[in-house]
């Protein structure tokens, strides 16, 4: 069984969509790479500075639950 995605990346993930805006447009918008940001954006890493560049470039709480 997977392991439940944290409540940032649902809210992250929901904002991409609502924005209608790709990772790859995320990315070049904070300066990090494609790949890396989908890794944090799916919950596969995770890293401090990624989650408070994102949650300031999308407008939501930067606290990774």
């Amino acid at each position: 069984m997977a392991r439940p995605l944290p409540k940032w990346c649902k809210e992250a993930q929901k904002k991409l969509i609502d924005e209608d805006m790709s990772v790859h447009e995320l990315a070049n918008k904070i300066g990090m790479s494609r790949q890396y940001i989908s890794a944090i954006v799916n919950g596969r890493a995770y890293s401090e500075v990624a989650i408070k560049a994102i949650s300031n470039e999308l407008n939501i709480q930067d606290s990774y639950t």
